[in-house]
């Protein structure tokens, strides 16, 4: 019988022992993305002040200019980021979400990732030049950029799908976000 007990002693001091290494292995992996900067962190995006950037004024459809809330998010082409965001974006029932796609070498390349992305083209941009991400001076893809009434409230980079999920509405929002976030003044 004493050798029944020891042997759950041992067990029960194994046990122990693996959890204190799985939970030094956590902290140093947290160390370690912490110091490579590959922690999971949206940055902000200073907005211009000196212009005009409602959507319209940017190159974007003029009736987004009057949607309540509107999220622009930029993506590209070339990134893998991108394509789990988009691939994110499948699972959303999301009205108030316009796309605009960047680093696209023609309009019909374009369309064909959207397409494959399953993102809609009728709520998205192909933007070959890159001028909507210059006028919003956006150098960072993926980003977002969020309008309400057509006024900018804030921009930011987007490392991740999880950091975008609750962007996409006003009432799942933090308020946190937009203290955080560059707001236009």
């Amino acid at each position: 019988m004493t050798f029944v007990w020891i042997a759950i002693a041992v067990l029960g001091l194994l046990l122990a022992v693996c959890l204190l290494a799985l939970v030094d292995q956590y902290r140093t992996l947290e160390l370690i993305r912490a110091r490579l900067k590959l922690e999971d962190n949206p940055e902000p995006i200073q907005l211009p002040v000196d212009r005009l950037i409602a959507p319209s004024a940017i190159g974007l459809p003029a009736e987004l200019d009057s949607e309540p809330y509107l999220v622009l998010l930029f993506l590209s082409t070339s990134c893998t980021t991108c394509r789990s965001i988009a691939d994110g974006l499948r699972k959303q029932n999301s009205s108030n979400l316009w796309v605009v796609l960047q680093q696209a070498h023609s309009e019909a390349e374009g369309a064909q990732w959207l397409a494959n992305m399953g993102i809609a083209q009728d709520r998205s941009t192909v933007d070959v030049s890159g001028d909507v991400a210059v006028a919003l001076e956006i150098d960072v893809i993926p980003s977002v950029a969020i309008y309400r009434n057509g006024e900018p409230l804030l921009a930011q980079t987007i490392p991740s799908f999880r950091q975008l999920t609750p962007l996409l509405s006003p009432h799942t929002m933090p308020r946190s976000v937009m203290k955080e976030g560059t707001v236009r003044t």
